[in-house]
């Protein structure tokens, strides 16, 4: 993917491959250009996930007493291989939000503490900051950052503005949820780094997305990475990981305390009482599902893809990019702000929602944040950029 030195346009993207769609779940018939909220599942995954229910079911006992630990120990060091990091420094928890609730509920914070993060937080993680805050008297600080974003050096300035003696943690969005905007991740940790403030690394969308190394990110200054594994990583739902500094890893409990309390971070986050674990065995086999295409070329592509996607649209419906327009801020998500003249024919963006669900077969969110409408496209090996032209036209109502 590069641009056209003449018209500094980005080049459509072919499709990866010739009816990727069929060894999906998805239903063919819809555009399914909403990855970024729940993920989807290629068949080979889901089938892997269905085996494993079944032997659970079938021999309880055996599956979940006698070959859980050696069973959750392969699948992490699968895992860890993949992010680069050591098992014992992981446990597996069912989503990123209950990675950051279970940081939050093991820290103790101080009347006066400030819990900092940008605005452009999940809202979810942003009630939880709330929560835990306003039990002991600390404050949930969100750090406006204002829209477009003219690069990495903005996003650095406003989080060092903001921090200050008072703050104890930074919630630092590795790819941000409403706005899919990259943040430059590895100056902002460097930064807290030299002002002593720990930092949570919310990676919701990172894991596949980005060819993570959080060893290195630990180096520069992370002190707890989460992420979900059952969106780019297309793993089943209720597979995520919470990482822990080893500095830190006697501090921090999971959100269920159970029989292996304090022996040991990996321990107590692998028991953490009765649960099916099929879902977090079942992430060796997302990992191969993209394997076979190569991860590189996955990223590439789906890359390059939200690039195109992110300038087709922003020209298409005339309105001003959020982020810089070479596409750097990107991974395989784009937010657009959607025009005027939909909202005013539309009146709801939930009668846009439905109307592109229900009339056009088209899945993509509509998000009301800061009083506009935005569309944010996600773009997957399964998504063709002939999807995203269709969309264009039909917010436009020519189609």
């Amino acid at each position: 993917m590069h641009t056209s030195p003449d018209t500094g346009l980005f080049h459509r993207p072919d499709p990866i491959g010739d009816r990727i769609i069929d060894e999906w779940m998805l239903d063919p018939e819809i555009a399914f250009m909403n990855h970024g909220c729940f993920g989807a599942r290629p068949k080979s995954v889901v089938e892997t996930h269905e085996s494993l229910r079944h032997q659970f079911e079938s021999r309880p006992v055996e599956f979940l007493d006698r070959r859980r630990p050696q069973r959750l120990l392969d699948a992490k060091a699968r895992l860890a291989q993949f992010l680069g990091i050591q098992s014992e420094d992981f446990g597996f928890v069912t989503n990123a939000t209950g990675g950051v609730n279970a940081v939050l509920r093991s820290l103790s914070f101080e009347p006066g503490d400030e819990i900092l993060t940008l605005d452009h937080v999940y809202n979810a993680v942003r009630m939880s900051m709330r929560h835990v805050a306003g039990q002991i008297g600390a404050t949930a600080v969100e750090a406006e950052l204002p829209l477009p974003v003219t690069g990495p050096e903005q996003v650095l300035q406003v989080v060092e503005d903001a921090l200050n003696d008072r703050t104890k943690l930074f919630i630092l969005d590795h790819m941000t949820s409403p706005t899919a905007m990259l943040f430059p991740i590895d100056a902002i940790l460097q930064l807290c780094k030299q002002r002593g403030v720990d930092v949570l690394v919310d990676g919701a969308h990172a894991v596949g997305m980005f060819d993570l190394d959080i060893t290195r990110l630990a180096e520069l200054g992370a002190t707890y990475y989460t992420g979900n594994l059952h969106k780019w990583l297309s793993a089943p739902v209720g597979s995520a990981f919470l990482w822990v500094h080893p500095d830190r890893q006697a501090q921090i409990h999971p959100l269920t305390i159970s029989h292996h309390y304090e022996q040991s971070l990996a321990a107590e986050f692998a028991w953490q009482g009765t649960h099916d674990l099929s879902a977090w065995l079942s992430v060796p086999a997302a990992i191969d599902y993209f394997d076979q295409y190569g991860w590189e070329r996955v990223r590439a592509y789906n890359h390059g893809l939200a690039k195109w996607a992110h300038q087709h649209l922003t020209r298409a419906w005339d309105v001003e990019p959020i982020s810089p327009a070479d596409g750097s801020m990107l991974g395989s998500m784009a937010t657009v702000r959607i025009p005027d003249s939909a909202r005013e024919r539309f009146g709801s963006a939930d009668r846009l929602r439905h109307h592109l669900s229900r009339e056009h077969q088209i899945e993509v969110p509509i998000i009301e944040w800061n009083d506009i409408w935005w569309i944010r496209v996600s773009c997957q090996i399964y998504v063709n950029a002939s999807d995203i032209e269709r969309l264009t036209q039909i917010v436009l109502g020519d189609a």
